[in-house]
């Protein structure tokens, strides 16, 4: 074995003293760089910070993105505030405080655990809540992110058998709704119109203020309605029995339903009798086309009780009701208002009443409570018509 000389042995170390010293260089340098890296970082998390936004300057975005000045989106702002504040928030805390799964979580178990509203009015607080999580995201994107809304926990709908029944009218409420006096019709006359026809006809809110021109027509001589859903996405029934043609009622004919409706069909250029209140600004289905009517119940002290609830399907129910009480004919009435037969078997077998026999037994029907009031409507509707200066009607939801 060849032994290395000393000068041999003094260049190898040499040699790697060099190699170390340039290792430590090189190291020193990397460790400068990861030194700055880390600065940059802290200096832009700090002004990233200082322009992170508040929850109230997000919130104030978001409402100016989905219509400022709206009865509608003023309810949805309130109720947004408020479950920011039953989690401890203010909105002058910053927005990253509430956009995440810990504070989403406590707003889910929040709206969950209250008694003092049902299950649907539930999922729409939620929906709204949902709603500014991703407004946040589009508007802010390089600070927040969707992932926060996966996995929470969904609200469940309250079961059908669990909901409050619509409850008809007394005479007195009705008295009350019809008064000629309150100025709300006046200011709505479309939806005056459409309570007519829910009394007259038993008809569902959709299937009446989604109604077209061409839905007015004559049958065997006789001016009907043809309650059909042939315009998809707004027109729709809820059972095949639904679809079906009504006679109009003679009384919405001297009160001048057929004079308004020719009015507005030459006045203004739209397909839907009611467009003001079936249709969003967007040109959708309005989902809360009732609701200014559901305000003027609450104005003139009709209210939802425990038991029951009022809104514009008790209507349906009161149409139903005085219909027997006038003597007409279940299956008769079952055919006018859209349901399924419940007559006796021989009349279920011979459902295909005429146009004639549907109008004779519908004449039967009348409501002596509201003598007056109808006197006194059919001098208001019948004056020269001045539906074109009605309000706007409902405001749409985003």
């Amino acid at each position: 074995m060849q032994t290395k000389s000393i000068t041999e042995r003094e260049i190898e170390l040499n040699e790697r003293e060099k190699h170390i010293i340039e290792i430590t260089q090189e190291l020193y340098s990397q460790q400068r760089a990861l030194l700055r890296l880390m600065r940059k970082i802290s200096k832009d998390q700090s002004e990233k910070n200082k322009k992170a936004p508040t929850i109230d300057q997000v919130l104030e975005r978001f409402i100016i993105k989905i219509g400022k000045d709206n009865e509608e989106t003023n309810r949805k702002y309130n109720t947004i505030l408020r479950y920011i504040k039953m989690v401890g928030l203010s909105v002058r805390n910053k927005y990253s405080e509430l956009h995440n799964e810990t504070t989403l979580l406590k707003i889910i178990n929040t709206i969950t655990n209250r008694d003092d509203i049902k299950g649907d009015q539930k999922l729409r607080h939620m929906r709204w809540i949902t709603s500014l999580i991703k407004f946040a995201v589009f508007a802010y994107p390089d600070m927040y992110q969707s992932n926060v809304l996966i996995g929470l926990p969904a609200i469940k709908r309250t079961p059908k058998s669990a909901r409050r029944p619509h409850t008809p009218y007394s005479d007195a409420q009705l008295k009350r709704i019809f008064d000629p006096s309150k100025k709300f019709f006046h200011k709505y006359p479309d939806i005056f119109w459409g309570c007519m026809l829910a009394l007259f006809t038993g008809s569902r809110k959709n299937a009446i203020f989604t109604l077209q021109y061409k839905d007015i027509v004559q049958k065997e001589g006789i001016w009907c309605i043809n309650f059909i859903e042939d315009c998809p996405g707004i027109k729709k029934l809820k059972t095949e029995d639904s679809e079906r043609a009504v006679p109009i009622h003679s009384m919405l004919i001297k009160m001048g339903f057929l004079d308004y409706v020719q009015h507005k069909e030459h006045s203004f250029d739209t397909d839907f009798i009611f467009q003001k209140i079936c249709l969003n600004r967007r040109g959708g289905l309005n989902a809360h086309m009732t609701r200014n009517f559901f305000n003027f119940l609450k104005q003139i002290g009709i209210k939802d009780t425990s038991s029951g609830q009022y809104d514009f399907h008790s209507f349906r129910k009161n149409a139903n009701i005085t219909m027997e009480k006038c003597g007409m004919i279940r299956s008769y009435i079952d055919k006018i208002i859209g349901w399924i037969s419940r007559g006796s078997e021989g009349e279920r077998s011979y459902s295909n009443y005429t146009i004639k026999q549907l109008s004779e037994q519908l004449e039967l029907l009348h409501y002596s409570c509201l003598r007056y009031e109808f006197r006194q409507w059919k001098k208001i509707m019948t004056s020269p018509i001045t539906c074109d200066e009605q309000n706007d009607g409902p405001d749409e939801i985003s």
